[in-house]
């Protein structure tokens, strides 16, 4: 099982996600907040909308998030769709090659919502490939988006089989304690916003400069 982060792991479209956060703010609530003060790495969507409520004074209802949600798409299709996208060498060739693998099983780890997750990966030709996973609509904690998927790539498994291997790519801290969270392996790759050292202290197994490095790691020496 090889689950995968999106943003500062596979790709990078370059504050389109933020933009269509603060629009899709306005659109839902008429608040008019450019949410200079959040941190979106390693976030998850859920978790960044509690923040904001709690910075206007709010407390973040199920209706709220669902209002919210619903409108976030069409906002990031807007943002997008002239914005530049940094595909992450490597990215495309080893979640092709994995897709390809009868033994692997690849998935989704990520702090986007389902629908916005799919926009990006459409925006890299890589919406293809990725059949199941969590979203950052489902939970605030990554750790337990982590341990959705994980359950999710089981039981997409045929009766009797099991994995004998389980690997968790992200670029932050809170995808290397994902990781842990659920048994995995966790790789990290510099393409973000964190340095080599930063991603070794957090407790990565393995921390590569570019996902180029990535197939004999999982798979082994050709």
């Amino acid at each position: 099982m090889v689950l995968f982060d999106i943003d500062g792991t596979l790709l990078d479209l370059h504050g389109a996600g933020r933009k269509a956060f603060a629009l899709a703010l306005e659109d839902a609530f008429g608040w008019r907040d450019e949410i200079a003060y959040i941190q979106f790495a390693g976030a998850t969507d859920l978790d960044v909308l509690d923040q904001v409520f709690r910075r206007h004074g709010r407390t973040l209802t199920a209706t709220d998030a669902e209002r919210f949600f619903s409108m976030m798409p069409a906002r990031l299709r807007e943002t997008s769709a002239d914005a530049d996208v940094t595909i992450y060498p490597g990215a495309v060739d080893l979640v092709a090659a994995l897709s390809k693998h009868p033994e692997v099983t690849i998935g989704l780890v990520t702090g986007n919502i389902e629908d916005c997750a799919r926009i990006k990966l459409e925006k890299a030709g890589l919406h293809g490939h990725f059949t199941l996973g969590a979203f950052g609509h489902e939970h605030g904690d990554r750790r337990e988006i982590a341990r959705m998927a994980k359950s999710r790539a089981i039981a997409s498994l045929p009766g009797g089989h099991e994995f004998t291997r389980t690997f968790l790519v992200g670029d932050t801290p809170s995808d290397i304690t994902a990781a842990h969270h659920i048994g995995a392996t966790s790789i990290a790759v510099t393409t973000g916003h964190y340095p080599r050292h930063q991603l070794e202290n957090a407790g990565a197994h393995h921390v590569l400069d570019t996902l180029e490095q990535g197939l004999p790691l999982i798979l082994g020496p050709a």
